[in-house]
């Protein structure tokens, strides 16, 4: 068994991708046989830069938490024994942890972690 990840591709609107940041070449599929939407969590302590295009290329590629990392391990418990399988993920959506209520300071809350929805896409090789 072998997990082949080709990467995560950005799907956000226009203007969350920073400017500065180079869209990740991942090679795609049409012909998935398995699609998964995951909501992850990426600590903004391990993967925070004062450049906000390091900061989204790290949520996406950090060996410890970032968005590949996470989904090759979630394919690996989730697939054990089977056949060599290829995947990619899509970023659809990238928010935080912090919650307005009526007595936060939402803009001034400081996030513990990004909040990442992707799409998983699987097929056997």
């Amino acid at each position: 068994m072998a997990i082949v990840n080709n990467g995560t591709k950005v799907n956000l609107g226009a203007g969350q991708i920073p400017s500065g940041y180079t869209l990740p070449v991942v090679t795609d599929f049409t012909d998935h046989e398995y699609k998964r939407e995951l909501t992850l969590d990426v600590l903004k302590a391990t993967v925070q830069n004062a450049d906000k295009a390091i900061t989204l290329d790290n949520i996406l590629t950090d060996v410890v938490i970032g968005v590949n990392k996470q989904v090759t391990d979630i394919l690996t418990a989730d697939l054990v024994g089977t056949n060599t399988v290829e995947a990619f993920s899509e970023l659809v959506f990238l928010g935080h942890n912090v919650q307005p209520t009526a007595y936060s300071d939402f803009l001034n809350d400081t996030a513990v972690s990004y909040k990442v929805k992707v799409v998983v896409y699987v097929k056997t090789v």
